[in-house]
């Protein structure tokens, strides 16, 4: 599962995988994308694209939790020991921004409790 940032790279990653024109299994299958809650300006947790040929993908509104779980899986446990500056800072940047997205999710988790506790 990867998380996207941009409809742009979301858009270059289909037509850099498009089956040639004549292919007769191009509506066969189905692409799927998640976006970055940050980057999402529907209304709707997901939208169809059809793009010019034709070709219909996916793309959903990532929730915290995946956008979480997916940055967690980029993380370099030995990044401390790289002699590569900029990993180095790339890896505190991304430790900083899942603390951020995990801190907002114990938000959104207090908000969604309260509101089954005023239901009752």
């Amino acid at each position: 599962m990867t998380v996207h940032y941009s409809l742009n790279v979301i858009k270059s990653i289909v037509e850099e995988i498009m089956p040639p024109r004549n292919n007769r299994y191009i509506n066969n299958f189905k692409i799927e994308f998640l976006i970055s809650s940050k980057y999402w300006d529907y209304t709707e947790d997901q939208i169809e694209v059809v793009n010019q040929r034709g070709f219909k993908y996916l793309i959903k509104k990532a929730t915290l939790e995946e956008e979480i779980d997916f940055l967690k899986s980029r993380i370099d446990e030995d990044f401390q020991y790289s002699d590569d500056h900029k990993h180095w800072l790339s890896q505190i940047s991304l430790r900083e921004r899942i603390k951020r997205l995990e801190d907002e999710y114990k938000v959104w988790l207090l908000q969604e409790l309260s509101k089954r506790v005023v239901q009752f």
